[in-house]
Order: C-alpha cells, then structure tokens, then sequence
C-alpha cells in the first residue's frame, strides 16, 4: 500500500505522507521496500521499485538532497578525465544516461559547451599533446558524446576572444570546444522524489531511520523518528541508499543477517565550489582549466543569463581531497578557495582573492575501497589521491532483506537505481521489469503555480515579488508553491535547495531571507518564534561558511 488510491497526487504535499505513514504504522502492514537516504540514489530507487509495483517508504534524516546530492558541479556529463584514467566503461554509461536525462527531464537537463584551452607553457593541455587530446575527444564522441547532437571542434586562438576574452592570450596556442549537459542537482532530485509520490511511494523528508529491526536474521521492520514521534513499520526489504553515511546505517541492524554482506569502507572525498560575479571572467561558455602544480582540472561555469548574453556569477571546481573531520562538517576553507582561485588566475588574466567570492558550497562524495578482509573486486584502491579513485558505484544484497548501493555519481544515478531495484527483485524472488528509462519526471505544475498566484493576488491585492539579483527571480508564489508542494520544511531549506540563491550569493541571500521567512510563515503556520528562529539559523549557517574560509586581514 502506498498513498491511498483515492487521495490527490499533487506535488510532493508533506502532511499527506505523514498521514500515510502514521496509517502504515497502525495498521502493521508491511512496505515490501523501505529506502533510507533521499539523495537522488535514494529518489531513484524510490521511483524504480514504485514503478515495478512494490509498495515503497523513502525516508530521509534532513532534507532531500541535503547531503551529497545538492553540492555536485550541477553537470549531468560522461566525465572526461574518466576516459583519460581509462575507464572507457563508466564513460559510455555515464554519456547513455546523460541522454536518457535529457529524453525524461527536457526542461531539467540542458545542453553546456565547454572550452579546453590548450596553453604553451604551464597547461594540463600543453600544445605538445593538443592532437592526443583531439584523439580522446574523438573517443568521447564515439563513446557516446555523439547523442547530444553536436561533435567537438577545434578552436583556433583568433577565435577564443568571443568564448573567453579574459584568457591569457601570452600562453594560449587555441583549444578544442565539446558539449556536455548540466541541471540543478538539488531540483533534479526534488523531481525524481516527486515522480516517486506520484507513482505511489510514501515519501518523506525530516523523518529519521533509528533502527533496523531484525529477527531470526530477517529484516523485519524499521524505526522512524519522525515531528517528535517514535513509529515502527514493517518492511520486507531495506535499502541503503546514504551515501557517505551508508556505514551508519549498516550500524542500525539490531541483529547479524542470516546472509551477512561483505564488509566495505566508504572514504569520503571533499568537493568544493566557489562562486564569484560573472565581470570577472567573462566566459560564454564552461571552461577547463589546469590547477598549477597539480595533475588535476577545475570548471568555470557561467549562471545566470541575460537578454544580452551576459551572466550574473560564474562558479568553480571542485576541489577533491580527504575529508577526515565529521560527516556532518564539511565545509570550505581557505586552502580550498586558495586552490580553485590560483587555477582561475594562472589561466585567464585577473587577481581574484577570497574577497571576490560570493558563494560556495562543499560536499563529500562516496568513494568506496575494500575492507582489508574483503574479496570485492568493484572496491576502490585505499591508497592515493581520492581523485584517481573509481567514480562507479556497488551494489550488495542480502536474501535476509537488506540492500546496500554505494558510490556512483549524479549522472548514473538511474542505472544505479536499477540495479539496485534488480537485486532488491532476487530478495521477492521475482523479476519485474525496470521502466524509468521511459518515465518523464515530473517538475513544478505551471497550473498550481497559476492557482497561488491568484489567490495571493485576490489576498493581498497584489503579488509581491520577494527581489532577486539572478535572472531566475523567486516570487512570493514559488516560496509559497516549495511549502505546499515540495515538502519545504525550514528557511534553510528555501534558500539552499528549492532556489540557488544562497549557492550564487550569500549577501543577496541573507537580504532577502526576512521577506521569505514571512511568505512561509504564513503557509506553515509559524508562530512568530519561529519565524525568529528560522532567520537565526540561517544566519548562523551564513556566518560560519564566510568564517571558514576568509583570510583575516
């Protein structure tokens, strides 16, 4: 039983998932699949199982996409330096799933020519390799590259100056234009998740797994801390689907499984981004730049488009180190802006410090390596950089009733769900046939969006746009459309998640966040204490990312 065959499907509406799970609970019938973790793995396996029939549970401890999963590069592409590592397989994958996004999410997933320059001197592209760097855009086209329509060229230098006229033109010998794709991480998800409900899952954010109950080594049910209350629900399988957090799950077994899993280690791998305003690079198209004395590269990715073909911001990275500290903590700092800034100033001709950048996110990727007792050959190696550790992802499985997928990237996220599903299949012992390759996913209702607009309008006598320094905008009605269906449950939440201000400009953020906090207020029935106290949070979590990585001067 997923929501009830009579009740309105409509968005992603909270309050009807915690009437159904709360249903579940009393009448102690069984989810055939509970998923823990709503990242996008965790949203696509959701929307696969409800897809095969099985009825579903995904729950998530924070928000959706709150993890892993909203501090991506927000590209949906084959990964190049894939191919140079030589791991053609996970290319092509990755190139076939970046089509079938763009078939199932036409208005999330759109197309991104990127530039590599190729640099005299310095270069990770130098001129001495330019025509091997051609033979392995050639194999990127033929592996794959070729479905978005369009074939990389060559650029000759003359003609760098209209795609990038901050280039250092001293160095630069010219350079070679291919086309991958991007999409909000964060919404993609949202709309995966959002599919999921609509297809029957229960779905629900700010609901956390505190046990996993087992009996006589078979999964049995799972604990739920969910608004203040403790419930129990059946569950027929269980699905890992955390991520960087996937050891703390294992952790919630209450007893060994008949069939135990081979152990695994997840070694987290610190990504950051960086946003600065768009004047200072002045790039018409994502670029590819070398990190000095380093083996690897960094994005520089115009937002934000004008009428004009001007761009508001221009965000960099990603930055690809150990994260030793707390799961919990990740965050920039000063050596990560260093590092992302001394790549955008060696290439193109500017001086920017950290008093240029006006956003950053950080997230941790994970990367899997074997346990030391482990046979697994789809492990990663322990040693060495956590940049030359695979990208792709594992799937383990117990006939006890628990699943395990770890690893993968934004991409894949489909085909990891898959094959997920697929093993999660053997556990019923059945076989049922996966469909997401032809199920378009579902983003915001232009209807729904139209209905709020007028009754805020016939309320207030006017709809107030909240103001926004980006193209995109973020209206009084697209606050009030997140709370009543999008399950936003916080400010932080509004302002990280269902729009990119806070990502693209901390400063405009924190301005216009009083004026949001008074738009959900009035959606979610604050009181004014908690209007207060919504502010004060997000201030805080402002005020820390600016504490971590500025210089004191």
């Amino acid at each position: 039983m997923g929501l009830d065959a009579g009740s309105p499907r409509i968005g992603l509406r909270r309050l009807d998932h915690v009437e159904t799970l709360r249903a579940h609970a009393a009448s102690g019938e069984a989810f055939d699949v509970v998923v823990i973790g709503g990242g996008i793995t965790g949203a696509g396996v959701a929307l696969d199982a409800a897809l095969r029939g099985y009825s579903v549970l995904l729950v998530e401890r924070r928000d959706f996409a709150s993890g892993t999963s909203s501090k991506s590069s927000k590209l949906v592409h084959g990964g190049l330096r894939y191919l140079q590592q030589g791991d053609v397989a996970l290319v092509r994958e990755a190139l076939r799933e970046r089509s079938i996004l763009r078939r199932i999410a036409p208005n999330r997933v759109e197309v991104l020519p990127f530039l590599l320059p190729i640099f005299t001197r310095d270069g990770l592209f130098p001129r001495r390799i330019a025509r091997a760097l051609g033979s392995a855009l050639w194999a990127y086209d033929t592996a794959g590259g070729w479905r978005i329509g369009r074939l990389h060229r060559r650029i000759r230098k003359r003609s760098i100056g209209s795609l990038c006229p901050m280039l250092d033109t001293e160095r630069l010998a010219g350079g070679y234009l291919y086309f991958d794709a991007r999409a909000d991480d964060a919404r993609l998800t949202l709309d995966v998740a959002t599919t999921a409900a609509q297809s029957g899952a229960v779905v629900l954010n700010y609901c956390e797994a505190t046990s996993i109950n087992v009996s006589d080594g078979v999964v049995r049910s799972v604990g739920l801390h969910i608004d203040g209350d403790d419930v129990e629900v059946g569950a027929r399988c269980v699905v890992n689907a955390a991520g960087v957090w996937g050891e703390r799950i294992d952790d919630l077994l209450s007893e060994p499984l008949s069939e135990p899993l081979p152990p695994v280690h997840i070694r987290p791998a610190r990504g950051v981004h960086i946003t600065v305003a768009w004047e200072h690079v002045q790039n018409a198209v994502a670029l590819v730049l070398p990190v000095p004395g380093d083996r690897r590269s960094v994005f520089v990715v115009p937002e934000g488009q004008n009428d004009d073909g001007t761009f508001n911001f221009a965000y960099v990275g990603t930055t690809d180190t150990d994260h030793p500290d707390g799961l919990d903590a990740a965050e920039c700092t000063s050596d990560d802006v260093e590092y992302l800034l001394r790549a955008v100033n060696a290439a193109l001709n500017c001086s920017l410090s950290d008093a240029h950048v006006l956003g950053v996110w950080a997230g941790l990727r994970p990367l899997v390596v074997a346990d030391s007792n482990s046979t697994s050959t789809d492990a990663g190696d322990s040693n060495g950089r956590t940049a030359d550790l695979s990208r792709r992802h594992r799937v383990d499985a117990s006939a006890s009733g628990y699943v395990r997928v770890l690893g993968g990237k934004l991409t894949t996220y489909r085909v990891m769900a898959k094959d997920t599903v697929d093993a999660a299949d053997l556990v019923f012992g059945s076989v049922r046939k996966c469909s997401t390759e032809r199920t378009t996913l579902h983003s915001r209702q232009a209807a729904l969006l139209q209905e709020i607009h007028r009754d805020r309008s016939e309320a207030d006598g006017r709809e107030g746009p909240v103001p926004a320094p980006d193209a995109s905008g973020l209206s009084a009605t697209e606050v009030a459309y997140a709370c009543r269906y999008e399950s936003a449950v916080t400010l932080i939440d509004m302002m990280t998640r269902r729009c990119r201000l806070h990502l693209l400009d901390r400063s405009a953020s924190q301005r216009m966040a009083p004026e949001v906090a008074n738009v959900m207020a009035s959606e979610l029935g604050w009181s004014a204490e908690r209007t207060s106290r919504e502010l004060s949070d997000y201030h805080k979590l402002c005020e820390a990312e600016g504490k971590a990585y500025t210089t004191i001067r």
